[in-house]
């Protein structure tokens, strides 16, 4: 088992970012990339609360940065990939919380305990500040693949 207290920090730069809208026909799909699986599990929740508004948007994590800490576990890497976007949407539906960006605490990407512990730093969706995109109503299994490599993980 591999058990990692980590400190990854994923901070949205419009300059430099891991992700990349694809066309579909009904839904939004995204592809990320990054050096861990760590890395691009927070790559692609910024890209998805990138449909909802414009993550530039969002105040600088220094300023007034509300942190919420969640949990995600699963039974394989892809069902934690699961749980741990459908955190990050929970959290938008529930109290309209958007981020910018995302420390993972802890995290086993690896049998029998599939876990990630993670806090995002954000604030409360304002109508009069945030452009409003895409609804994202749920994330599925659709399309949902990780790629790994010697160089970088992607999904």
């Amino acid at each position: 088992m591999v058990e990692v207290e980590c400190d990854l920090e994923v901070e949205f730069d419009e300059e430099c970012k891991k992700f990349e809208y694809l066309d579909h026909t009904a839904d939004i799909k995204v592809h990320a990339w990054g050096d861990s699986n760590a890395e691009v599990f927070c790559n692609s929740a910024l890209a998805m609360l990138g449909c909802i508004t414009d993550l530039s948007s969002i105040l600088e994590p220094e300023y007034d940065s509300i942190p919420r800490e969640f949990t995600a576990t699963g039974h394989d890497t892809l069902s934690l990939f699961y749980s741990f976007l459908d955190e990050i949407l929970f959290l938008f539906h529930s109290e309209l919380f958007i981020t910018r960006r995302i420390q993972l605490i802890h995290s086993n990407f690896e049998s029998p305990n599939f876990i990630v512990k993670a806090r995002a730093y954000g604030e409360e969706f304002d109508m009069k500040r945030h452009s409003s995109g895409t609804e994202v109503k749920a994330v599925t299994f659709n399309c949902m693949r990780i790629f790994r490599n010697e160089i970088d993980a992607k999904i």
